[in-house]
């Protein structure tokens, strides 16, 4: 008899373990709609401000051809297309000009250095002259530096111009 108790137990606690309900994990989706507005944007920064000064001291035209002025450090950012053009330009307002005296706009020259940067240039009022010239977004910093052809030929005086310089980034 005792064996027949032991086998009816053990098939109860078999029975028991089969029926044992096994809870399945459950799962909900939600979903999120997710829109970032991206604009064109430009920026153009020289020696750390909108805008700058250079000057030419006085040299001896026997001895230095060109007067150098300090050197200005350029930033431009642009945020465009993938494919779009950034491209930063120059342009004099006049001929050097002290009263009714002028030394021609030609004499004043550029280099610079920096990825994208033309290498050199000469200044002209009649047309922008391209400095920087890239494709899509980023950062661009490099410097140019003027420099100024000297010669006995010119008046004395203060000769001034404005330079002004256009950055376009679609």
């Amino acid at each position: 008899m005792k064996k027949a108790v032991w086998s009816g137990i053990i098939a109860a606690a078999g029975v028991l373990a089969l029926s044992t309900s096994v809870y399945a994990q459950q799962t909900a989706n939600g979903t999120v709609n997710v829109t970032a507005n991206v604009n064109a944007k430009a920026k153009l920064t020289i020696n750390g401000a909108s805008a700058a000064s250079i000057s030419f001291a006085d040299a001896d035209p026997d001895v230095s051809a060109t007067v150098a002025a300090s050197p200005l450090s350029i930033a431009v950012k642009a945020r465009t297309t993938g494919n779009g053009a950034v491209t930063l330009t120059v342009k004099a307002s006049q001929a050097l000009t002290s009263g009714t005296d002028t030394i021609a706009i030609n004499a004043l020259k550029w280099s610079s250095t920096g990825t994208n940067f033309a290498l050199t240039g000469t200044s002209s009022s009649t047309a922008e002259v391209s400095v920087l010239s890239a494709t899509g977004s980023g950062n661009h910093t490099g410097t140019q530096t003027y420099a100024l052809d000297n010669s006995w030929a010119y008046a004395t005086g203060t000769y001034t111009t404005t330079l002004t310089y256009t950055l376009t980034a679609p």
